[in-house]
């Protein structure tokens, strides 16, 4: 694994981003995570402006997770905008969201989104979901 690898996920719901943060840690993920509260907040990461301006201290991801239904720019919002800056189309980007609504998996998938998980009510069911994404997005590359 990739221990150096960033993950960046965009949450806005305090309890969830606990939880998220818990689920990193039973799973053993020796990634950082960084959680922003809203993907407004994400896109700037991303672009480095301030306050994320620094890369020496905010690095670019390897891996961003994003719930779909934020304030100020909500996850569908974020996906358009990774699609329309070709520097950011190896971002695999995830979708981790209480909604399993079909056409939101199907509008999440037709703007690029790699994996789409519904929000487990298990921890133990999110552990298993962040072991499958570092498995898939946060392996080394073979040499």
């Amino acid at each position: 694994m990739n221990a150096d690898a960033v993950v960046l996920a965009a949450e806005d719901e305090p309890t969830d981003a606990f939880i998220l943060q818990l689920a990193f840690e039973k799973a053993g993920l020796a990634n950082h995570l960084t959680i922003v509260g809203d993907g407004q907040a994400a896109v700037d990461y991303l672009s480095g402006v301030p306050p994320y301006g620094d890369r020496a201290v905010h690095p670019l991801p390897a891996l961003l997770i994003l719930d779909l239904k934020m304030p100020r720019m909500n996850g569908f919002d974020v996906l358009t905008w990774l699609r329309a800056h070709p520097g950011f189309t190896a971002l695999p980007a995830v979708v981790l969201s209480s909604s399993s609504d079909d056409e939101d998996i199907k509008s999440a998938r037709s703007l690029g989104v790699r994996d789409y998980f519904v929000k487990p009510h298990c921890l133990d069911d999110l552990v298993a979901i962040l072991h499958g994404l570092r498995a898939h997005w946060l392996a080394p590359s073979p040499a």
